[in-house]
């Protein structure tokens, strides 16, 4: 994830809202939900509210960041998720 401390993510168009918002207890939390859901490809936390919007259709780019020194946003960077059904937590079978 691509990290940009101090700016939120907002895009370009009124049409666009949040996959979800979520309240989280910390940023980890936050990314956590983000590389659950397949379709989150960004996420903007709020550090006062510890509300966490995931975002889904930033492909094509219609977004921007606006400052906000409260808030968090990380970017999903294309190549980086794990592939579903892979749980690395549990050791495979001998």
């Amino acid at each position: 994830m691509s990290t940009k401390a101090g700016w939120q993510f907002q895009c370009s168009n009124s049409n666009c809202s949040p996959l979800a918002v979520v309240i989280v207890p910390n940023i980890r939390q936050c990314q956590m939900a983000c590389l659950a859901e397949i379709h989150c490809k960004a996420i903007s936390f709020h550090k006062s509210s510890s509300n966490c919007e995931l975002f889904a259709d930033i492909s094509n780019q219609n977004y921007n960041l606006v400052l906000d020194v409260d808030t968090v946003t990380m970017i999903i960077m294309d190549g980086t998720r794990i592939p579903p059904g892979i749980d690395q937590l549990t050791p495979a079978p001998i």
